[in-house]
């Protein structure tokens, strides 16, 4: 089964690009959520240390840049509604994100002993389950959210999945599945610090071999 949310792709096209120019160092990226190993990360991904982020307003009137506080305050919404981040190496004019990011409420987590489909997988001890593949990575944290309201898209939940698509053909270095599981992991922990979950989610401040 392939837990990767396909529709990252479609709307990480729409970014405004003209806004897009120099680029910003790795750890002002995503509202600061890199910590120094994700930015190294990040550049070893990208294959530079200059990144611009998609600006502009996404398909609900939200600015495209990312905030952690937006990110959580979105996380029973539905997907065009929650705040994502779009990153691109300075310069690239493409319409195609290096990486796209969002983080989504969740019910449940996949089993351990799940079949996952898609082609090759890296499985690590994060979280309650965490993969990359050939699309992206998934990272499933506990993180207990209740709904803003009860005409809330997801209601009350007990985990947090955060996502990463990136296209494939666009990653650089020899430890392609590891460096997105850092970033996403380094997003994660300041997720759960905003969130108010972090002893609840127990995401280490280094990603563990898979």
């Amino acid at each position: 089964m392939t837990l990767l949310v396909g529709g990252c792709g479609d709307n990480s096209k729409k970014g405004n690009k003209e806004e897009l120019g120099t680029g910003v160092a790795a750890g002002r990226i995503c509202d600061g959520t890199l910590d120094t190993t994700a930015g190294e990360a990040l550049q070893s991904l990208g294959g530079t240390s200059r990144f611009d982020e998609g600006s502009g307003t996404n398909e609900a009137g939200e600015p495209r840049k990312f905030s952690l506080k937006t990110a959580v305050e979105h996380l029973h919404d539905e997907y065009r509604k929650r705040s994502a981040c779009w990153v691109y190496k300075a310069g690239d004019d493409s319409g195609e994100p290096l990486l796209e990011i969002r983080f989504s409420a969740s019910s449940s987590y996949p089993s351990a002993t799940q079949q996952e489909s898609g082609g090759h997988q890296t499985r690590y001890a994060l979280g309650v389950y965490a993969h990359a593949g050939p699309n992206g990575a998934d990272l499933f944290f506990r993180c207990t959210t209740k709904a803003p309201s009860e005409e809330a898209y997801v209601g009350d939940t007990r985990y947090v999945k955060a996502e990463l698509y990136s296209t494939a053909a666009k990653m650089r270095g020899n430890s392609i599945d590891k460096d997105r599981m850092v970033v996403l992991n380094s997003m994660s922990r300041k997720l759960t610090q905003e969130a108010g979950c972090s002893s609840e989610a127990g995401l280490p401040a280094v990603v563990p071999s898979q």
